[in-house]
C-alpha cells in the first residue's frame, strides 16, 4: 500500500473536464488518476474552490464510516466531523470565497479526532479516529482552483486496517460496493427513513449477453465487459444514488428520494446508455443490454435482503419477456409469490417432461500427460419454449430454492448413463464422466440406491463414473454424504470435492470425506499469475492433497501460461477455457456390437 504524497503526485486536475490541461509530460488520464488514488492507503478528497467534493477515493469514505463513500457535490465540511481532544468541533477553514490565490496558504496541516458516521452511537469513544489532515490548495495562476485534502491515520496499523476493511466490503473487479455492503447501506436507509413521505426505488439489473461472452470469449472478456458497463451505469447516476455489484452479472441500484415517474426516466437513460455500447474484444463485437426489475422502498418495506430478492424476481420477470425489458413490482407480495410459483416451477417441470433439458460436457485434462483428456464434467442447460438456451445460472438456483433440484439430478443421471451405454456399444470408446450432485440429493437416503439401479440397468461400468459434491453440501449433510460416498465407492465410482477452499471448514472436514479428487476453487486459480497469495493457496492445496493421496483438479484454467504454471506446480488435472469451453454431447454413430466392452 502506498502513502499519498500530495506534493509530488501529478494528475489531470480534479478528475473532470473543467480543469485546464497540464503539460503533456505531466498529464495523467482521469481514469488512471482515479485508479492510482484508489490504491493509496490514505483518504484523498478533491474539492472545488468552494469546498464541494469533486472526487474522493474509497479510503476517504471508509475513514468517515460511510458505506457508500463521499458523494460528489456535497460540501466537505458536511461530511467531516472533526473534534479536538476536548471534543470541541474543528473547522477545516477552507476559503470558500473568491480570494486571490496568494491569500490562500499552499499547505496546512492539523491533527484532529474524526467522528465516524453510522457507528455505534454518537457518544461512543469507539467512533473517534485520530487522524492528521493535510490541506493543499490547487492554484491556477492568480486564482484558486480547489483543494486536495489528505486524511491519514496516525497509526500505521489503523491505516492498513482501513485498507483491508475497504477490500472486504467492495467488489475488487468493479470497485463497487459488494452485495453485503449494499444490503447494509439499504438497511441503514430503512432504519433511518421511517417517515411516511420518504420514498425510494430499488433497481435490480441483469446484463444480457454476459454469459455468452464468458462462454465464448473467456472470463477475461467477461470481466472487461462488466467493468465497462459498471462505468456506464455510474455515469448515469445522481449524487445520492448507490450502485453495487450483487452477483456475477448483476447490479443493484438504490435511487434515494425518487418517485416512480423519476425512476422510469432514469431506467430509460440506463437502458439507452448500455444499448448504445458495443463491447469489442479482439475480433468480436457484442451488444449487451439490461433486464431491469424495480420495487418501491418506503416505510413499510421489508428487510433489505427480502427487498433485494423481490427486485431480483422483478428482474427475472423482465428477462422472461426478452432483452432490454423492465418490470416494476409494487407491494403485492401475494402476486409476487404467485408469479414465482407459476414461472420457474412450471418451467422446470415442463422442461423435464418435454425433454428440454440438455447435457453439455467440458474436458478435464491430465497436465502431466501433455493435456490428454482424462474425463469430462457433465453440465446441464435448458432449452426455452422459444428455442433459446437458458443458462444454468438462471434455473438451477430456482430449482434449489423450490426443492426440485433432485428431479433435475435424476434426469441428468438417467440421460448420461444412457449416453455412456451408447458409447460403450457403438465402439466410440468409453470416456469417464463427472456428474454434479446437489445437496438435496445428497441428503436423500434413497438416492444412492437410485444411482446403483440406473447404473445396472444401463450396463455402465461404475469405474467410468465420478460424482462431484461441493464441500458446503457435504458438510451440511455429512452423515448422509458419507453413506452416499461409501456405497458408491464400494461399487467402483470415484468422488471429487468441488469448490475446495471457498468454505471456512474445508480442512477440518477433509479428513472425514473419502474423496479421490479435490477441485481447487476457480477464484484462486484464475488470478494466480498476478496474485502471489492465490498462487500460494493453489500450491498449498495441491501439496496437502498429495500428502493425503488425493489428486487435484484446477478450475478456471483460461490461458496456456496458466496451464503451464499449474503443470510446473504439480497440479494433476485442469479444466477451463484455456483447454475448451463446454459443448453439447456429440452425436454417437457407427456400428453397435452386441456385446459391451
Amino acid at each position: 500500500m502506498t502513502e499519498f504524497d500530495s506534493q509530488n503526485a501529478t494528475f489531470h486536475g480534479q478528475l473532470d473536464a473543467s480543469t485546464p490541461d497540464m503539460a503533456p509530460s505531466a498529464q495523467m488520464s482521469p481514469a488512471a488518476a482515479e485508479l492510482a488514488l484508489a490504491e493509496v492507503a490514505d483518504g484523498v478528497v478533491i474539492t472545488d474552490r468552494y469546498g464541494r467534493i469533486r472526487y474522493s477515493n474509497p479510503l476517504a469514505g471508509e475513514l468517515c464510516g460511510s458505506l457508500v463513500g463521499l458523494l460528489p457535490g456535497q460540501l466537505l465540511s458536511e461530511c467531516l466531523s472533526l473534534e479536538d481532544d476536548q471534543g470541541v468541533a474543528l473547522d477545516l477553514a477552507l476559503n470558500t470565497g473568491d480570494a486571490a490565490a496568494e491569500e490562500v496558504p499552499s499547505r496546512r496541516e492539523l491533527r484532529a479526532n474524526l467522528r465516524r458516521q453510522g457507528q455505534r452511537g454518537a457518544d461512543s469513544e469507539a467512533d473517534l479516529v485520530e487522524i492528521s489532515v493535510q490541506i493543499n490548495s490547487v492554484k491556477d495562476g492568480i486564482s484558486l482552483d480547489g483543494y486536495v485534502v489528505v486524511l491519514r491515520h496516525t497509526s500505521e496499523a489503523r491505516r492498513i486496517s482501513s485498507r483491508l476493511s475497504w477490500q472486504s466490503s467492495h467488489d475488487t473487479l468493479t470497485r463497487l460496493p459488494n452485495r453485503q455492503t449494499f444490503e447494509q447501506a439499504l438497511q441503514q436507509l430503512l432504519n433511518r427513513d421511517t417517515g411516511p413521505r420518504q420514498h425510494h426505488i430499488l433497481l435490480y439489473l441483469d446484463v444480457y449477453q454476459f454469459k455468452v461472452v464468458n462462454d465464448t470469449l473467456g472470463y477475461s472478456a467477461g470481466d472487461a465487459m462488466l467493468v465497462a458497463i459498471a462505468g456506464i451505469l455510474t455515469q448515469c447516476l445522481g449524487k445520492n444514488d448507490l450502485l453495487g455489484r450483487v452477483g456475477s452479472d448483476e447490479f443493484a441500484l438504490l435511487l434515494r428520494d425518487c418517485t416512480l415517474e423519476e425512476a422510469k426516466r432514469i431506467v430509460t437513460r440506463l437502458r439507452e446508455a448500455v444499448n448504445d455500447f458495443v463491447f469489442e474484444w479482439e475480433t468480436s463485437e457484442t451488444r449487451p443490454a439490461l433486464s431491469i426489475g424495480a420495487v418501491s422502498v418506503d416505510a413499510h418495506a421489508p428487510p433489505s435482503s427480502q427487498l433485494l430478492a423481490t427486485a431480483n424476481d422483478a428482474c427475472s420477470a423482465a428477462r422472461e419477456q426478452g432483452r432490454n425489458r423492465v418490470k416494476f413490482f409494487g407491494d403485492s407480495r401475494k402476486a409476487l409469490e404467485k408469479r414465482r410459483e407459476s414461472t420457474w416451477l412450471a418451467e422446470i417441470h415442463a422442461a423435464i417432461r418435454d425433454d428440454r433439458l440438455m447435457l453439455y460436457r467440458q474436458p478435464v485434462v491430465a497436465l502431466q500427460e501433455k493435456n490428454r483428456i482424462h474425463h469430462y464434467e457433465v453440465l446441464v442447460r435448458m432449452r426455452g419454449r422459444d428455442g433459446d438456451i437458458i443458462s444454468p445460472g438462471l434455473f438451477l438456483p430456482a430449482a434449489e430454492r423450490y426443492g426440485i433440484i433432485d428431479d433435475v439430478d435424476r434426469w441428468v443421471i438417467r440421460k448420461i448413463f444412457k449416453y455412456m451405454a451408447l458409447e460403450q456399444s457403438s465402439g466410440a470408446g468409453g470416456f469417464h464422466y463427472a456428474i454434479n450432485v446437489s445437496g438435496i440429493s445428497l441428503g436423500d437416503e434413497y438416492f444412492a440406491d437410485f444411482v446403483l439401479r440406473e447404473l445396472t440397468e444401463a450396463g455402465v461400468a461404475p469405474s467410468r463414473v465420478q460424482f462431484e459434491i461441493t464441500e458446503t453440501s457435504a458438510i451440511n449433510n455429512l452423515d448422509r454424504a458419507l453413506m452416499f460416498i461409501h456405497k458408491l465407492r464400494a461399487a467402483g465410482c470415484s468422488f471429487a470435492l468441488d469448490d475446495f477452499g471457498r468454505g471456512a471448514s474445508s480442512l477440518a472436514y477433509l479428513r472425514q470425506l473419502p474423496v479421490d479428487y479435490l477441485k481447487i476453487d476457480g477464484s484462486f486459480v484464475r488470478n494466480m499469475l498476478e496474485d502471489e497469495i492465490d498462487s500460494a493457496m493453489v500450491s498449498t492445496v495441491d501439496h496437502l492433497a498429495k500428502r493425503m493421496g488425493i489428486s487435484t483438479i484446477a478450475e478456471f484454467a483460461e490461458t496456456p501460461e496458466l496451464l503451464e504454471r499449474l503443470r510446473l506446480m504439480g497440479v494433476d488435472y485442469a479444466q477451463g477455457f484455456g483447454i475448451a469451453a463446454a459443448a453439447c454431447l456429440p452425436e454417437i454413430s457407427g456400428p453397435r456390437p452386441t456385446s459391451v466392452d
